[in-house]
């Protein structure tokens, strides 16, 4: 393991740790140990949770208004009439085009440039190709803080804490 360090805007030098396992790199945060396979994700969630930042503003070309940059196409959309970028195989919207392309290379092209090194699956992003590896990783960095229960995938857990809220009702 190793120690690293970035600056978050104005903010000084905030650590994290760096692991290698089977998966590649994944950032570990200091502070609550989640782990996160991209270094930008950490940053966001270190930003988000830890220092409770909220997201940076933009604002917009025709009106006052800013606005978060996820919500951009929605904003314009309602505001002013103007369509959302949107795929025209699927119908799903983005904030900006060049989202829309590489949604389309990456589900409707069959471009599979990534291979699992455990079961040889392809995927057309990395991003596919690592949320597939935790299937075959032994971590599981999700815990439920209820019951000790862990998890590898986060989406599990909330899936499981719902029971807990059944039980409660019950």
């Amino acid at each position: 393991m190793k120690k690293g360090n970035f600056v978050l805007g104005a903010e000084l030098s905030q650590h994290y740790t760096i692991r290698e396992d089977q998966n590649g790199t994944a950032f570990s945060c200091n502070i609550c140990s989640k782990v996160f396979r991209k270094r930008d994700c950490f940053k966001q969630h270190y930003r988000q949770v830890h220092l409770k930042q909220r997201p940076k503003l933009i604002g917009c070309y025709y009106c006052e208004e800013k606005v978060s940059p996820h919500l951009r196409a929605y904003h314009l959309e309602k505001a002013h009439g103007i369509p959302a970028p949107s795929c025209g195989a699927c119908g799903k919207k983005f904030p900006y085009p060049f989202q829309v392309l590489r949604h389309q290379k990456t589900y409707h092209m069959g471009e599979k440039k990534f291979v699992c090194g455990v079961c040889d699956m392809k995927f057309a992003s990395r991003g596919n190709l690592v949320q597939h590896q935790v299937k075959h990783s032994s971590l599981r960095p999700y815990k439920c803080d209820l019951c000790e229960e862990t998890f590898k995938l986060k989406k599990h857990l909330s899936r499981h804490r719902l029971t807990h809220l059944n039980q409660r009702k019950s």
